[in-house]
């Protein structure tokens, strides 16, 4: 052979190879019809025949595997299936044989003499789920049943544990559960156990991220990680989850489990806000049947409605999308780390406009409106007619190929209307004494104007016995100190101001504050922050920071029980201190300059003291008089001593 040839023929393989490693990662990534894009050109010309052995079998898997999703050559892929050796990809060709409405092949690849037990229960498995597709649940369930020995499924039974089949009679359950699958999944067998109501105290296992499900719906169970399960207890035997929703089957006549685990909620200062998610989830869900290009999606919403981005793997090209879009938001939170916290974001909004994802559990089982975009192979949870109300009363079904503009804002338009007569969730009553709360679920947040007399106000409560921790110390600007939590400011207001765009020294750009995204984690920060500088939570605890005034809405809400109080001071003195402060004078000494920034700073804290929560105005120019009562009230709130001539020294030394 001459070396030309040699190389030629080098090249091809090597053209080849990188081909096929391409078509593999589209089809992994969900993207099958690109997949198909890349093999059809050698499915065309008939090259596998001469391609290397390990190609040949690439090539003929990802031929396999896109037709399963519809995808390809449909005849090409029966011939294929039907002159394969019966022990070459079993468990994916009985599938396809299924889809295929092939059943005289499907029994060849069941009788293929080298099958054992994990291939038989591979096959089962799969003609359960075939039969739970087309509604025969009597058929389906027992043999889905099998799914804990399949091949072709993820591994759901722990190693520490011991497989139980489910049996008609609760009374005879084992005591541990395994939550299986993706959270939409989780979800939804939860829902189905709690409706059965006889697994109140049981214990759970799974991926540790679910304990949070558990303690949110079963408050009186156990949970283990699956990774953490003790060898000193053996091997327990243990129910796989989604068998319950077999098992509710039977019970109900529906695979509705006919409860919901939570409730929408809305705060005195909430907006309607509507969710979004495009793309399904992991794996095949994600391929294009179930996604929408983000483009497309945003040209359909309406100018005058809010959005935010529930999307769990958002591209850093979709994120500079919806940031340059001003009706969009994106969360101040990785959305996959605890789907309480997620299911928490999603409870206060209008309404949720979704493809087929764990949005539709986590909406539908909260009761919040939900637009379910339904894709063409529907899944088996959503009934006979491909209807996502057959397990969720706020749901409202449109088919992804009637998606248009006019049927999203009629839907928008009604969600909105739901949403205004939607139940206020009550706040705390004014000028009582504090509830019967820990102290650090009651924190002081004080606010108002910059170089309005907030660190004087802060200083005299520290006084009364206001933990403060380490404060930024005094300067020339402010000789006193400034009674401003250092850590607090530099690892979470200022970065949570850079987050959303905004300037973190709260000057220009401002963040528009009715639209800020929800922060689910911000209470659990606060408090680690705090915890980490010595709070021991025995005494109230307090921020000061003028920037409390752009971002009041989120710690609001992560603590709906704080007292708030806001500095006044008349404006002329405010401006002049304004003007010659060393950090604010790089943007400019005139007190015309500021006029307008102390408009929106005022806009802002309109809005805080309208919004119903626990709020005390306190005059600068009261204490600097030396008159110390306008803190009593402050001190009652806090559940703080209050000593006027303690309070009056410390006022006089500031």
């Amino acid at each position: 052979m001459s070396k030309p040839v040699a190389e030629a023929r080098g090249a091809r393989r090597v053209n080849t190879a990188s081909l096929l490693k391409e078509a593999q990662t589209a089809f992994r990534n969900g993207n099958i019809s690109r997949a198909w894009q890349v093999l059809e050109p050698m499915v065309a010309a008939g090259i596998g025949d001469q391609l290397p052995e390990a190609h040949r079998q690439a090539l003929h898997y990802l031929q396999l595997g896109c037709a399963l999703y519809q995808v390809g050559d449909m005849d090409a892929a029966r011939e294929l299936n039907r002159d394969l050796p019966t022990d070459q990809f079993t468990p994916l060709r009985y599938r396809l044989s299924l889809r295929l409405r092939d059943p005289l092949q499907a029994r060849r690849l069941r009788s293929d003499p080298s099958n054992g037990a994990r291939e038989l229960a591979d096959f089962r498995t799969s003609a359960g789920l075939h039969e739970i597709w087309a509604h025969r649940y009597r058929i389906g369930f027992p043999l889905y049943a099998a799914r804990w020995q399949a091949i072709n499924f993820p591994k759901v039974l722990p190693e520490r544990v011991t497989h139980a089949p489910l049996t008609a009679d609760p009374a005879q359950d084992a005591g541990l559960i395994v939550l299986e699958q993706g959270l939409g999944d989780v979800l939804f067998h939860l829902a189905h156990i709690k409706a059965e109501g006889a697994h109140e105290r049981s214990a759970f296992t799974g991926l540790a991220k679910y304990g949070s499900l558990v303690r949110r719906y079963f408050p009186k169970a156990t949970f283990t990680p699956a990774g953490k399960l003790s060898d000193a207890l053996g091997k327990p035997r243990a129910h796989l989850a989604a068998d319950f929703t077999g098992r509710g089957y039977v019970r109900r006549g529906t695979i509705s489990p006919g409860i919901l685990l939570d409730s929408p909620t809305r705060h005195a200062f909430d907006q309607p806000v509507f969710g979004i998610c495009w793309r399904g989830g992991s794996g095949q869900n994600r391929r294009e049947e179930r996604h929408i290009p983000l483009r497309f999606l945003l040209d359909m919403l309406p100018m005058d409605a809010r959005f935010l981005a529930l999307q769990f793997d958002l591209t850093e090209a979709e994120r500079k999308i919806l940031q340059a879009d001003p009706r969009c938001e994106v969360p101040l939170a990785d959305i996959t780390q605890d789907p309480v916290q997620t299911i928490d974001m999603i409870r206060p909004l209008a309404g949720v406009i979704s493809v087929d994802s764990a949005n539709w559990h986590m909406a539908g089982f909260s009761g919040v409106p939900l637009l379910a975009v339904m894709n063409q192979t529907a899944h088996w949870f959503w009934g006979p007619d491909a209807d996502a109300a057959s397990v969720f009363p706020s749901a409202t079904t449109l088919r992804k190929e009637d998606l248009c503009a006019p049927a999203i804002s009629d839907w928008i338009a009604e969600a909105r209307s739901q949403w205004q007569s939607r139940p206020v969730a009550p706040m705390p009553l004014r000028h009582v004494t504090p509830p019967e709360l820990p102290p650090e679920a009651r924190p002081l947040f004080l606010t108002g104007l910059p170089r309005s007399g907030t660190s004087m106000v802060m200083r005299a409560l520290a006084g009364q016995g206001l933990w403060l921790g380490d404060t930024i110390p005094g300067n020339p600007d402010n000789p006193e100190g400034y009674a401003e939590n250092r850590a607090l400011r530099e690892t979470q207001l200022k970065p949570l101001l850079s987050l959303l765009g905004a300037d973190p020294r709260g000057i220009a750009p401002l963040p528009r504050t009715e639209a800020l995204p929800p922060c689910p984690a911000l209470a659990r920060r606060l408090l680690k922050t705090i915890r980490e500088e010595g709070y021991d939570g025995r005494q109230p605890w307090g921020y000061k920071d003028p920037k409390l005034s752009l971002l009041w809405p989120l710690f609001a809400r992560a603590f709906p029980q704080a007292t708030w109080v806001v500095v006044t001071r008349e404006r002329d003195k405010v401006l002049w201190s304004i003007a010659k402060a060393s950090f604010m004078r790089r943007h400019s000494t005139s007190p015309e300059f500021w006029k307008p920034f102390c408009a929106c700073y005022d806009t802002r804290l309109d809005a805080l003291r309208q919004s119903g929560v626990t709020l005390f105005e306190i005059r600068a120019e009261t204490l600097m008089a030396g008159d110390p009562s306008p803190l009593e009230p402050v001190c009652k709130a806090l559940g703080l001593g209050y000593d006027p001539e303690s309070a009056r020294k410390a006022l006089k030394r500031g």
